[in-house]
């Protein structure tokens, strides 16, 4: 058998040379790509983290507020409604103290049961898969993006900032599952705020809450405006309880007095508010003041034509608003951060609610016999969000709550 020539070991030689850098090549092109998608999924897990510990704790601020009813059970789910919201896999979440530090091996399971003694926090950690192109060359076909998160409840700090933190509450209540006015004005159901509850309709619409990075900034003037809500006005002609109601929050102030304050009072949660006289086109000006800050907004689930008093259910035959809307009580039983972008409810404006950014689309009729107008903006947190004060005691009832994304 002929030896190869010194030629013909060189062309072999370069064969193995070239198929060696063409592994490297696609290696170094997997990284690029792999890690690109990598990193974005660890960014998505890490606010359906922050999300699904924010959730639990909501419950548990509510617990210490003096919402005695609220259960392990209503952590677990409101967790488990975030994470799926978000896709998180495999989560996990156990109960901390005020200062974030685990209780020791006391989780959050899908178990009934009292809330544990000491919890005031939860961190929430879990998982989404990116499924690989060019790095299973080197055997990776998934690769995970893990993330946690936990957030804690306690005393609002004086630190609170209300331009900052969204300390401020203006007297606009909307349900959770906001009603959205037809051309006639008659109430029909609109996108939830936030994730919805595991008993809502398969694919029902919903509003996200957002992070600070879809809100305008330097780098994104506009926002997401994929995103954005459209908070409508409606008349409700329809005389239901799921429009808007105008809160009387604090007793001798009047509509345009609450919206300028600011009225940076403590909204003891749950618990009916009644309404008082106003019309939101009034105050035009004083809610454009809050343009590009963060407010809160009460939310309620349901209203009723008296005050029940300590009791979270309307009697019978009293639910509904009162026509003229000044003999209404709504029960409040949590605080939405809104970010508002645009307040239109003046005249003409209110055309701007039936055209981008924002969704849903508010129809408009020749007599505005629909709508009173909208405001635009993103769904940031719920409660109040600010600086605590850990180890101080809390009394339910009095002292304001807040929550707080420690790590």
């Amino acid at each position: 058998m002929r030896a190869p020539s010194p030629r013909e070991a060189a062309r072999g030689q370069i064969i193995v040379i070239a198929v060696l850098a063409l592994v490297a090549i696609v290696g170094m092109v997997g990284l690029v790509i792999d890690g690109g998608a990598l990193f974005a999924q660890q960014r998505i897990s890490q606010n359906g983290a922050d999300g699904a510990a924010t959730a639990g704790t909501v419950v548990i601020a509510e617990y210490m507020g003096g919402a005695t009813t609220r259960t392990n059970q209503d952590v677990y789910d409101a967790i488990e409604a975030s994470a799926l919201a978000n896709g998180l896999a495999g989560w996990t979440a156990e109960y901390t103290n005020d200062f974030g530090i685990p209780l020791g091996g006391v989780n959050v399971t899908d178990t009934a049961g009292p809330i544990p003694a000491g919890a005031e926090g939860v961190r929430a950690t879990g998982t989404r898969t990116v499924t690989t192109t060019f790095s299973r060359v080197f055997g990776f076909d998934q690769i995970p993006a893990t993330a946690d998160a936990t957030v804690v409840a306690g005393p609002l700090s004086a630190e609170c900032i209300a331009d900052d933190d969204g300390c401020t509450v203006l007297p606009l209540t909307f349900p959770v599952l906001v009603s959205q006015c037809n051309s006639s004005g008659v109430l029909e159901e609109g996108p939830y705020i936030g994730a919805p509850p595991p008993d809502a309709e398969p694919g029902a619409e919903y509003w996200p809450l957002v992070g600070e990075e879809s809100l305008p900034s330097a780098t994104n003037p506009t926002g997401d405006l994929a995103n954005m809500a459209i908070l409508p006005l409606c008349k409700s002609s329809s005389g239901g309880s799921g429009a808007f109601g105008v809160l009387d929050l604090v007793p001798g102030m009047n509509l345009p007095q609450e919206i300028t304050g600011p009225i940076n009072v403590t909204v003891n949660l749950p618990d009916w508010f009644q309404t008082q006289p106003g019309n939101p086109a009034s105050v035009d000006g004083e809610i454009s003041a809050w343009i590009h800050k963060p407010v809160m907004f009460p939310l309620n689930n349901g209203a009723c034509l008296e005050d029940p008093g300590a009791s979270a259910v309307c009697p019978d035959g009293r639910s509904g608003v009162d026509p003229v809307g000044n003999n209404t009580w709504y029960y409040v039983h949590t605080l939405a951060v809104f970010y508002i972008d645009d307040v239109l409810i003046q005249g003409s404006e209110g055309d701007e609610c039936n055209n981008a950014p924002g969704r849903p689309l508010v129809p408009t009729t020749d007599t505005g016999a629909g709508f009173l107008g909208c405001i635009k903006g993103w769904f940031v947190n719920y409660v109040t969000a600010g600086p605590i004060i850990p180890g101080q005691n809390t009394v339910p009832g009095t002292t304001a709550i807040g929550i707080q994304l420690i790590r």
